[in-house]
């Protein structure tokens, strides 16, 4: 058995780098033309086709995870969704197959999701150059320690995303944010002494900044995935081990209060947000809860 899900895992793996590296010939070319075009009518051309490429690269992806790894997905409540809508989307996150879960769910019936992403994430091997081509934010956070030496960094962070966001206004798109930071561990729920069982705190940072600087935003996309496996590292994904998925997607309403350019900056709104975003933390906590194969 183990033997098995190991060449299992080995034949995913390769299709995986083979339609990544197809792709990527035709995505990265397109990307730096992109760049080099000062015509933003024609910029935005080239995104929307590097775009059809990248929906392209998470179709074939979808193919090979049905038919090789076949997982037994249970979705519910993604009905309302459309693809010209502007959309903030978030989801608890315990594994990277959580980035494959969210995209074959969403391919082709919203807008491309746009991952808030570590600034160091760019330099990634051919794929850092993909998703700087599709437009996905990059985020450079900057620590206490890097303030405390540089005090001109303070802000600069908020600065370069709202720069990075501000063309999202143009067409249709779906940024998406890891609310809690980080994949879920045990030690990382204690060390925070997360009030919630199942997730860690969320976030509030990133999400604020979308909805200050692209003002089309009006709900919210918040997605669930419980898996039933223990196991869910993306070697236990790649292997089909995570066998049995729940994923739930509801559309919240943002309230009008949140739909301001100021909600980063204005520190009362920006608390009521947070809160706002704290009980749809313990909602979706009390699903998983009462949703868990266990």
């Amino acid at each position: 058995m183990i033997f098995l899900e190991t060449i299992k895992g080995i034949i995913s793996f390769i299709i995986l780098l083979l339609n990544t590296l197809v792709l990527a010939t035709l995505m990265i070319p397109l990307g730096i033309i992109k760049f080099l075009i000062p015509v933003r009518s024609l910029r935005i051309s080239f995104t929307k086709l590097i775009i059809k490429i990248g929906e392209i690269w998470i179709s074939v992806n979808s193919i090979w995870v049905l038919n090789l790894l076949n997982p037994n997905i249970e979705i519910k409540g993604f009905e309302s969704l459309n693809k010209n809508e502007w959309y903030l989307t978030t989801s608890n996150h315990q594994s990277w197959a959580d980035i494959f879960m969210v995209q074959m769910l969403t391919n082709k019936k919203i807008p491309m999701l746009k991952f808030f992403m570590k600034h160091v994430l760019i330099y990634v091997p051919v794929i850092g150059i993909c998703w700087w081509a599709l437009d996905m934010p990059f985020l450079k956070r900057y620590s206490k320690e890097q303030i405390e030496k540089n005090p001109k960094l303070k802000g600069r962070d908020f600065k370069e995303m709202r720069k990075s966001l501000n063309h999202y206004s143009l067409h249709p798109v779906s940024v998406f944010s890891y609310a809690e930071g980080t994949r879920f561990t045990k030690k990382k729920h204690q060390d925070q002494a997360s009030p919630y069982i199942n997730l860690l705190k969320p976030k509030e940072g990133g999400m604020a900044l979308a909805l200050s600087v692209i003002p089309s935003i009006k709900f919210l996309i918040d997605i669930t995935i419980i898996y039933e496996s223990p196991k869910r590292s993306f070697w236990d994904y790649l292997c089909g081990r995570l066998k049995n998925i729940k994923i739930f997607v509801k559309k919240i309403k943002i309230p009008e209060e949140f739909l301001n350019e100021k909600l980063v900056e204005d520190t009362n709104q920006r608390s009521k947000f947070k809160t706002w975003l704290n009980d749809i933390w313990k909602e979706k906590d009390d699903l998983i809860s009462s949703e868990s194969f266990n």
